[in-house]
């Protein structure tokens, strides 16, 4: 009997060396083994997200807002953003592009230049803000002969903002901004949008420059791996109904600052300080 307790002890003790030796000897293999190295990571990256909303509350493209004195739907809402470009702590300007077509409609396909959402390979390190404004900088402008239908991803492009309409002399015209949408003129504002109005903001390439820049402080920094969004609002109740100058949307009319029409032309000034107004950073 004590012969037989003394072998169980013993292969308890062997088993137990044999364990501690596997497991010794898979340590071993494991640290002789090479480490599988990190991909690597890509480079930082920063994004401007367009968001269209009413009071701050986000909207969407044919759906009844309710929640201004009148109420309306936006069909087509586009506008150049003009030499988007980041600010690093020290003062240092990082230019993202020169033109983008942001737009809030499904009536043409998304792609790089003509979007809601733009991203872009950015340097690594400390940022202080975002500057942007909307149409298309006179810098740029001056140089547009005609549309640019040679590149498919180009924003002066067909499917950006071009005045196609009559001859072809127009086809160096573009507008800054582009908005067609529908307002309820009942008294008690029950019934459905049906009023149509259209305003197309296009700047006189002899009298008038429309375009300012808007900056944003954002503190941020970025490496590799990081993307960085940045929010940019376009209240449209602002835009409408701002405070300091108003628009009545059941009698205002439609503009395509036809020249020689001085009603138009000053509507859509008018139409282009609400919106710049109505950007904001939230």
């Amino acid at each position: 009997m004590i012969a037989k307790i003394k072998m169980t002890d013993m292969k308890k003790k062997l088993q137990k060396t044999g364990y501690i030796l596997a497991t010794g000897m898979i340590c071993l293999l494991l640290q002789a083994c090479p480490k599988k190295p990190e991909p690597p990571k890509g480079s930082p990256q920063y994004t401007m997200q367009f968001n269209l909303v009413a009071s701050g509350n986000p909207i969407t493209i044919d759906n009844t807002v309710a929640t201004g004195p009148t109420h309306y739907y936006i069909d087509i809402m586009r506008f150049y953003c003009g030499l988007p470009t980041l600010v690093k702590t020290d003062g240092t300007l990082v230019p993202l592009a020169n033109l983008e077509v942001v737009k809030f409609d499904e009536k043409i396909p998304d792609n790089i230049v003509c979007n809601k959402t733009f991203t872009f390979n950015v340097p690594a390190g400390d940022y202080k803000g975002i500057r942007f404004g909307i149409g298309i900088p006179p810098a740029i402008r001056d140089t547009v002969k005609t549309w640019h239908l040679s590149n498919p991803v180009d924003p002066l492009n067909d499917f950006g903002l071009i005045w196609s309409m009559g001859s072809i002399q127009q086809k160096n015209i573009f507008r800054d901004i582009a908005m067609d949408f529908f307002v309820d003129t009942s008294k008690a504002q029950t019934a459905s949008p049906t009023r149509f109005v259209e305003w197309h903001v296009i700047e006189d390439d002899t009298t008038l420059n429309l375009y300012s820049t808007l900056e944003f402080q954002e503190s941020f920094s970025v490496g590799n791996g990081d993307n960085h969004v940045t929010n940019i609002n376009i209240d449209a109740n602002t835009l409408f109904f701002n405070s300091a100058s108003p628009f009545d949307l059941k009698t205002v009319g439609t503009t395509s600052m036809t020249h020689g029409n001085p009603n138009e032309i000053q509507l859509g000034i008018a139409v282009n300080k609400n919106f710049y107004a109505a950007v904001s950073k939230p």
